[in-house]
């Protein structure tokens, strides 16, 4: 087996020590990144190994909501390596939630300096915005983060809930009927409408939703009969978290070595918020096990360029 291919191998049970170790130790996964912005792909630099265990051990205890210690770790990071925007952004938005609002503001503007069409920047500091009653900045970021990104469910929300607080209703229908129409079997999606439209007294909205939300459960009841790891993954892709999560936890207690399981159950705790979950799967997750599909590796990839950056994301994929 060639190093790259002994490298990869590795399985998605060990995506943590992958970016703990396996960046130190397999110089050949330093490619450039691409990133597509508006359909057009854009080659990017790579972060310095060093900096990526750090991001790496950064991300976990952000995963547990450890924020201080976090902000240590990315801070340490963006000391080795902070050319490009990942490292500030995350920066930026946990120094937000721990109310450090002068380093928020600078890392935010650090990566803004770096990369200005990144777009977890402008939703996390659409977010952060949010968290400081900057309805107005928040709407401008959120929807500059829409532009970039527009497939994130996420962001429309944050747009329509700050448009909402403007009291600009038009612009929040707007934005959450599309997504609705985008996203048709997206729960976030319709249960956001549900509780938007209740707010309103809006019983044409509300009635839909509910109808949409009721063939949804009905559906993922459906699912739920499906055994294993297809009924898991295909709960995943519809939206129904919490049965994915139900079947991969069943899938690991039978085999704690299954790493499509694995990859299943953490994006499933990621999706709810889930931090104590995503953690304990974290701690299961220290010895190597079977490696993980094609299919599921593609989830892992979302899954490590949402938490922790787009270079990371990359790795997880095969090499020539």
């Amino acid at each position: 087996m060639s190093r790259s291919a002994s490298c990869f191998a590795a399985s998605a049970r060990g995506w943590v020590g992958l970016l703990l170790a396996g960046t130190l130790s397999c110089a050949v996964l330093e490619p450039t990144v691409m990133r597509s912005v508006d359909g057009v792909a854009n080659e990017g630099r790579f972060i310095d190994e060093n900096a990526y265990a750090l991001y790496a051990v950064a991300a976990s205890r952000e995963a547990r909501a450890q924020w201080a210690e976090a902000l240590d770790f990315y801070q340490r990071a963006a000391e080795i390596d902070s050319r490009g925007p990942e490292l500030r952004t995350r920066i930026g938005a946990v120094a937000c939630k721990l109310r450090k609002r002068d380093l928020a503001d600078r890392a935010f503007a650090a990566a803004l300096r770096a990369d200005d069409g990144y777009g977890p920047l402008w939703f996390e500091l659409a977010q952060c915005r949010k968290s400081r009653g900057d309805a107005q900045g928040a709407l401008r970021a959120a929807l500059e983060a829409l532009r970039l990104d527009p497939e994130r469910v996420e962001t429309t929300l944050l747009a329509a809930d700050a448009a909402e607080q403007l009291g600009d209703h038009a612009s929040a229908w707007r934005l959450r009927d599309a997504l609705v129409t985008h996203a048709p079997d997206s729960l976030r999606a319709q249960q956001a409408m549900l509780s938007a439209a209740t707010r309103a007294k809006d019983s044409a909205r509300a009635e839909r939703a509910r109808r949409e939300l009721a063939a949804l459960h009905r559906r993922g009841a459906s699912t739920a009969e499906q055994r294993g790891l297809p009924g898991a993954l295909h709960a995943l892709e519809r939206g129904d978290v919490t049965t994915a999560a139900r079947l991969a936890e069943q899938v690991l207690g039978a085999d704690p070595s299954n790493g499509d399981a694995l990859v299943i159950a953490l994006c499933a705790a990621d999706l709810q918020e889930d931090h104590a979950g995503f953690a304990r799967l974290l701690e299961r997750a220290r010895d190597p096990g079977s490696a993980a599909s094609p299919q599921v590796m593609g989830i892992l990839e979302s899954l490590l360029t949402r938490r922790v950056s787009a270079q990371a994301g990359r790795l997880v994929r095969p090499q020539p």
